[in-house]
């Protein structure tokens, strides 16, 4: 197992929803405010892809368990459906896959979230169960 790895899983893991919530906000500045924040929601959306997947490589260098890896997996295969519903509403005009995009963009939030919880107790447990030394 992997350091570096074992000690970056759930801290990359954690920047995932927390950017789901920075670009869920942004959208709204949108539709409600004054300024258009949409390429930006963009190139965010495509930085938490990014992250989600080294999230993923990390999780599998540190060989967390298979709830974990599956958690992650999840995560980034939402997030290449959510990368693709952004561009279908936004380029081209298909309202139905913006609603699938809101709808993703919560499962997302709460999908990474448990990851990010799952991989930091995993990290927090390491070492626990070594018996103590006489």
């Amino acid at each position: 197992m992997s350091t570096f790895a074992s000690r970056w899983a759930a801290a990359v893991a954690w920047t995932v929803p927390v950017l789901v919530i920075v670009q869920a906000a942004m959208i709204g500045q949108t539709l409600y405010g004054t300024s258009s924040l949409v390429a930006l929601h963009g190139s965010l959306g495509n930085l938490t892809f990014l992250l989600a997947a080294a999230a993923l490589g990390l999780t599998w260098i540190a060989r967390r368990s298979g709830t974990a890896l599956l958690l992650t997996f999840s995560s980034v295969l939402l997030l290449f459906a959510q990368t693709g519903t952004g561009y279908l509403g936004h380029r081209y005009g298909f309202s139905l896959a913006s609603s699938v995009h809101i709808g993703l963009g919560v499962a997302i939030a709460v999908l990474s979230a448990a990851a990010a919880m799952r991989l930091g107790s995993e990290r927090a447990s390491e070492g626990r169960d070594l018996p103590s030394p006489r």
